[in-house]
């Protein structure tokens, strides 16, 4: 699918008119713009999904890609693979600040009520990129989706939906915190909104029980389409054989992603889960131990090399803070093997959805699940089930292709 991340300049300082059509077939194919934070070289879990989605859209579309880029830059149009990336300059954007904000009032009383002055402080601190409705003027597209709910421009830009030559336009939220899908902000864009993909169950309940009941029928499953190279997988990575059955965890995943500073330690889990080994992936370090010998795996910490550990394992662990993806968790469920996940995270949903695995709230609870996972009858039942949901929901490309042109074509996604 499209999305490598060659680079090439190609525009002006403002960003740029559209270029000609790059070739025939591009005159008759519809033309949807994306709008986002999350693009660029990255492989943050939202990053890695708007790629995946624009991916899927390139087979039935032109796709531009309108990057809301903090620090601001200049605005530029650089040639990604097959896309065209406009960047855009996001000014004033305190994301840590409008965090900790948004931590405070969540400890307070869930977020339930945000005074007025703390949410006017909010959309100050999301920052705005003015300019994003001129590059959507000279783009003219057939139809714009909003990937992530952090859109800090005029979305009046788009005109009415349903007005004639308005585009169409999908919102890929990429979040189930009620508070947020409850503010003003939120609720202009679902109010423009022609339809609403979700990337979990969690988030599907979450936007239900947040808009009227006449929209409930435009939120629709996205279904992200997860490939996993199962040919590669089979194969152990070096050394790991030594250390018989083991379970993995994830300490972080990409190399710089998120990391609780303090959790279940790998000492801890060796000692406590029984006569199995602990693999670890934590960022650029992976090492696999026993009660004995541990063994630091020379490795590149690559997507590829993670599912060979995953494919292999008992179970896979996650210790991360919840992300709004849960892309481990299909992909580890697509190899068959049964997952153990933080209560409150997307990939809770996946593992109840899949009936695939279990969650934990706490170290003892997740201590005690990945004991209940060295049942191999438990756990054999847990990964067929889990195989199945993921290759039905998220295994076949193709079927995410069709499924996302119809989400955001609508009834274009016919005349490509």
């Amino acid at each position: 699918m499209p999305g490598d991340s060659s680079h090439t300049a190609r525009a002006d300082a403002d960003g740029g008119p559209p270029g000609p059509p790059r070739d025939q077939e591009s005159v008759t194919r519809p033309r949807v713009a994306i709008v986002t934070q999350h693009w660029g070289s990255g492989l943050d879990e939202l990053t890695e999904a708007t790629r995946l989605v624009a991916g899927a859209l390139a087979r039935r579309a032109e796709v531009d890609v309108v990057h809301l880029h903090a620090p601001p830059e200049p605005a530029s149009t650089l040639r990604d693979s097959v896309f065209d990336v406009h960047s855009v300059p996001l000014h004033g954007a305190r994301p840590l600040r409008a965090s900790l904000l948004r931590a405070a009032l969540a400890a307070h009383d869930c977020g339930r009520s945000v005074p007025t002055p703390a949410a006017a402080l909010l959309t100050e601190l999301e920052g705005s990129a003015p300019e994003v409705a001129g590059v959507l003027r000279r783009l003219a597209p057939d139809a714009v989706v909003l990937a992530g709910h952090r859109q800090p421009w005029d979305i009046g830009a788009l005109g009415r939906r349903g007005a004639p030559g308005s585009p169409r336009v999908v919102l890929l939220p990429f979040t189930a915190d009620a508070t947020v899908l409850r503010s003003a902000a939120v609720a202009r864009l679902l109010a423009r909104s022609d339809a609403v993909g979700t990337a979990h169950s969690g988030e599907q309940c979450a936007l239900l029980e947040t808009v009227e009941e006449g929209a409930s029928g435009h939120i629709r499953p996205l279904g992200l389409g997860v490939g996993v190279n199962r040919s590669a997988a089979a194969n152990r990575l070096f050394g790991v054989r030594f250390f018989g059955a083991y379970v993995l965890t994830i300490r972080s995943f990409p190399p710089g992603g998120a990391r609780w500073e303090r959790s279940v330690t790998h000492e801890v889990l060796r000692s406590t889960v029984g006569d199995v080994s602990i693999a670890e992936v934590d960022g650029e370090t992976w090492r696999i131990g026993d009660r004995e010998n541990t063994l630091e795996l020379p490795v590149s910490p690559s997507r590829v090399n993670l599912w060979r550990l995953m494919a292999h394992a008992i179970a896979t662990v996650d210790l991360r803070p919840p992300g709004p993806v849960g892309r481990e968790a299909i992909e580890s469920l697509l190899l068959g093997t049964p997952v153990v996940v933080p209560e409150g995270s997307a990939a809770q949903e996946h593992a109840a959805d899949a009936n695939g695995g279990l969650w934990y709230r706490h170290d003892g609870e997740l201590i005690d699940a990945v004991r209940v996972l060295t049942d191999r009858r438990l756990r054999d039942r847990l990964a067929v089930q889990g195989k199945s949901w993921a290759e039905h929901h998220h295994g076949d490309m193709d079927d995410f292709v069709e499924r996302t042109a119809s989400l955001v074509l609508g009834s274009l996604a016919g005349t490509s």
